[in-house]
């Protein structure tokens, strides 16, 4: 073989193998990111099944936090768009004002040391602990029944509600509460007749719920109870919950639509995008008082 001949041999060898690496060096990077976003994925599944589970066995939900530790109720705040707070005790006890809430979590999002966010679940005592890293967007949506409560009587003399606490029999006063006789937060009475101390605020069936309906009252117990809470949460059918996570730094790119915070991955074959996911939740005890 000719001088020139083993030159050509050469000169092709290196393009075959050039070639060869230029496919294969983006397909090593491309697999580093597999990990991280399967990673990503189960931290998703997570965060839905820990959010969807606690909703769906609540008999009443609150968008403040409450507990013994920086609860939000003392402060005078009973609304906020990034925090839940799931009830267990019935309805009946808690608008009554005869239990105090005991089986309650918590979720909210909290900046740690280094600068990561997370989604922390409250027990309403003294755990305050990271569930899942890397939450960056929580919030929380609220529909319920346009109807109010309606209070009837029945042939056997029983008060029934169409959904929340019934009130007292007519005529019967309640000393732990400071509404008259017959009467709760959410029941009134007018010529002897029970009638809805709230509003129809919509067309019949599930309507949306926003803050201003969430703050104003009547309150439940009633306005002086440690634990109260807006009687127009009785309504509450369907909790909407927003939630968006992301991957560990070195797997996002710079802030933008795909990312909520930049990242240190310059190549976009690391890039693992953010992870969005919206939940629709119908509590099922909210109704266990009709």
């Amino acid at each position: 073989m000719t001088l020139a001949e083993l030159m050509v041999a050469a000169c092709v060898t290196t393009l075959v193998a050039g070639a060869a690496l230029a496919t294969v060096m983006p397909l090593q990077r491309g697999f580093a990111a597999h990990p991280e976003a399967a990673g990503l994925a189960q931290r998703t599944r997570v965060v839905a099944e820990l959010l969807s589970g606690d909703v769906r066995r609540a008999s009443l939900v609150l968008p403040v936090r409450v507990g013994d530790v920086d609860s939000d109720i003392p402060r005078g705040i009973f609304y906020r768009d990034d925090v839940i707070t799931v009830v267990g005790e019935p309805v009946e006890a808690l608008a009554r004002g005869l239990v105090a809430p005991f089986d309650i979590r918590t979720y909210h999002l909290k900046q740690d040391a280094d600068g990561i966010w997370q989604l922390m679940q409250y027990d309403g005592h003294a755990s305050d602990q990271p569930a899942v890293e890397d939450v960056v967007s929580l919030g929380f949506e609220y529909f319920g029944d346009a109807e109010p409560p309606i209070a009837t009587v029945t042939g056997r003399g029983d008060v029934r509600v169409t959904y929340g606490a019934a009130p007292p029999p007519l005529g019967v006063d309640d000393p732990d509460d400071v509404w008259g006789p017959g009467e709760n937060c959410a029941i009134a009475t007018a010529e002897g007749q029970y009638v809805p101390r709230l509003e129809v605020i919509g067309p019949p069936g599930v309507v949306p719920v926003g803050r201003a309906l969430l703050v104003d009252g009547p309150w439940c117990p009633d306005a002086a109870h440690p634990f109260r809470f807006d009687a127009d949460l009785l309504r509450i059918r369907r909790v909407r919950i927003h939630v968006r996570l992301q991957a560990s730094r070195p797997f996002r790119g710079l802030a933008g639509r795909w990312f909520v915070q930049g990242g240190s991955a310059g190549d976009p074959s690391r890039y693992v995008p953010d992870e969005t996911v919206t939940l629709d939740i119908a509590p099922r005890n909210v109704n266990v008082a009709r």
